[in-house]
C-alpha cells in the first residue's frame, strides 16, 4: 500500500463533503454531476492507495482506476456540455462514444498487450464516433475530430504504444472539459479560473504520464501534481456555487421574487438614472403607476394561488407591452410602475397609457378560467409635471388614486371555453 496518498485523499474527501453541503442550497443537475464526477475521482484515489510501490498494479485495481478516470471525465463533459442540444441527445452521444473508450480502458487495465485485441474496439469507436456526430450533433467537425482521434489510437496500438493510446485519449477528454468549462462559466468567476486550471493540469498529467513513468526521478513530484488538480477543481466548483448563490441573493435584493420584475429599490435607482439621462439629452419621460381593480375579489374568491398567477400574468403582459428601453417594476401588492423614456408629447404619453390599459384588459387564463381585468393608471411627465423622482411619483400616484375612486368594475370570470381563441 502507498500511504503517501492518504493526506491528498483525505483533503479530497473533505472537499467533496463541503461541496455536498453547499449543494443543499444549490440543488440542480449540474451540481449533482459535479458531485458524481468528484466521487468517481475519490474512488480512483482510494484504489490508487493499494497500488504496489514497485511493479505492475493489480489488474482489478488498474481497471477501476482507468474506468473511474474515464467515467469522471464523461460526467464532467456532461456538466460542461452544450445545453442547447437537449438532455437526451447529449446523454445518448456521451454514452455511445463512451462505451468504446470504456472497452479500451478496461482492455489496457487487464494488461492485455496484443494489438489485435484492441482493433474491434477501435473500429467500433471510429464508426460510432463519426455516425453519432453526423446523426445526433449534425456536425462534420465533430465527426472529423472523432475520426482523427481513433485513427491516432489505432496507429499507436499498431506500433505497440498501448500506454500513450490510453492516456492521450484521456488527455483529450479532459482538455475538452477544460475548454467547455471555460466557455460555459461566468467570465469573471474566480471558481472558473480554478476549474479550468485544474482540468488543464489534469489533461497535461495524462499527456505526460507515458513519459514520466520511465523516469523514476520525477515520480514523486508527478504524484503530488497528479492529486493537486483534484483539490483545485473541487475548490473551484465550491467557489462557483457560492458565487452563484451570492449573485442570486443580490438579484433577489433588487427584484420581486414572484414576478421577476425590479422591486421598489431597483425601480428608484432606474428612475433616477432615467431622469439624469433626460437632463443630459434634453428629453422627456413618462412615469406610469398602475393598480389593478378588484384584485382583492380575486384573492377572496379564488385564493392567493390564483392571485399570484394573476400578478405573474400581468407582469408578463406589461413586459410585452413596453420597449426594451423602458422599465417595468412591481412596487408591492397589485401596484406596478412603468418608466417610459423619450416621450416627446403629452399625446404620445396618452397613447402609451392607453396601450397599457388595453394590454391589461386582454383576457387570460387563470386556473382554467378566462379572466378579464381592469386597472387604474396614473401618469406623470418629467420635467413638465415635476422636477425630481419623488414628486414625479407623487403626481402619478395622485392621478391614479383619483381614477381609483370611481366605482370598481367587478372582475369578469368565465369558463375557459368562452375565452376567444387567438
Amino acid at each position: 500500500m502507498n500511504y503517501a496518498f492518504l493526506p491528498d485523499l483525505s483533503a479530497l474527501a473533505i472537499l467533496i463533503v463541503i461541496l455536498a453541503l453547499v449543494r443543499r442550497s444549490h440543488n440542480e443537475e449540474r451540481a449533482n454531476a459535479w458531485l458524481l464526477g468528484l466521487v468517481l475521482t475519490l474512488i480512483e484515489a482510494v484504489a490508487h492507495i493499494f497500488y504496489p510501490l514497485e511493479g505492475m498494479p493489480n489488474k482489478v485495481l488498474h481497471v477501476i482506476v482507468l474506468d473511474c478516470y474515464l467515467l469522471a471525465g464523461l460526467v464532467f463533459l456532461w456538466a460542461a456540455g452544450e445545453q442547447l442540444l437537449g438532455r437526451g441527445t447529449r446523454l445518448l452521444y456521451l454514452a455511445l462514444n463512451g462505451l468504446p473508450l470504456l472497452l479500451l480502458m478496461t482492455t489496457y487495465g487487464l494488461n492485455l498487450r496484443t494489438a489485435n485485441i484492441y482493433l474491434p474496439t477501435i473500429a467500433l469507436g471510429l464508426v460510432v464516433g463519426v455516425a453519432s456526430s453526423v446523426v445526433l450533433l449534425r456536425s462534420w467537425r465533430f465527426a472529423l475530430f472523432n475520426l482523427m482521434g481513433w485513427v491516432a489510437i489505432a496507429a499507436l496500438v499498431a506500433n505497440g504504444r498501448f500506454r500513450p493510446a490510453v492516456y492521450w485519449s484521456l488527455a483529450c477528454l479532459y482538455a475538452i472539459a477544460a475548454i467547455n468549462f471555460y466557455r460555459k462559466l461566468e467570465r469573471r468567476s474566480t471558481g472558473k479560473l480554478a476549474i479550468v486550471t485544474g482540468f488543464g493540469i489534469w489533461s497535461l498529467c495524462f499527456l505526460l504520464h507515458p513519459w514520466i513513468v520511465d523516469y523514476s526521478a520525477f515520480t514523486d513530484i508527478a504524484s503530488h501534481v497528479w492529486n493537486m488538480q483534484k483539490s483545485l477543481i473541487s475548490i473551484g466548483m465550491i467557489l462557483v456555487m457560492l458565487e452563484e448563490q451570492v449573485s442570486n441573493n443580490e438579484w433577489l435584493a433588487l427584484h420581486d421574487e414572484l414576478t421577476g420584475l425590479p422591486n421598489r429599490r431597483l425601480f428608484a435607482s432606474k428612475l433616477s438614472l432615467a431622469i439624469e439621462n433626460c437632463d443630459r439629452r434634453h428629453t422627456s419621460l413618462a412615469l406610469v403607476v398602475l393598480d389593478l381593480d378588484g384584485f382583492k375579489q380575486i384573492n377572496d374568491s379564488l385564493g392567493h394561488v390564483a392571485g399570484d398567477q394573476v400578478l405573474r400574468e400581468v407582469a408578463a403582459l406589461l413586459r410585452k407591452s413596453v420597449r426594451s428601453t423602458d422599465t417595468v417594476a412591481r412596487l408591492g401588492g397589485d401596484e406596478f410602475t412603468i418608466v417610459a423614456t423619450d416621450m416627446a408629447t403629452e399625446t404620445t404619453v396618452e397613447r402609451f397609457v392607453e396601450s397599457i390599459r388595453l394590454a391589461i384588459e386582454r383576457p387570460f387564463l387563470v386556473q382554467g378560467q378566462a379572466m378579464s381585468l381592469t386597472a387604474s393608471l396614473g401618469s406623470a411627465i418629467y420635467p413638465q409635471d415635476a422636477k425630481d423622482s419623488i414628486k414625479l411619483l407623487r403626481v402619478a400616484d395622485q392621478r391614479m388614486y383619483f381614477l381609483k375612486k370611481r366605482p370598481v368594475q367587478p372582475v369578469q370570470i368565465a369558463a375557459a371555453a368562452a375565452m376567444p381563441q387567438a
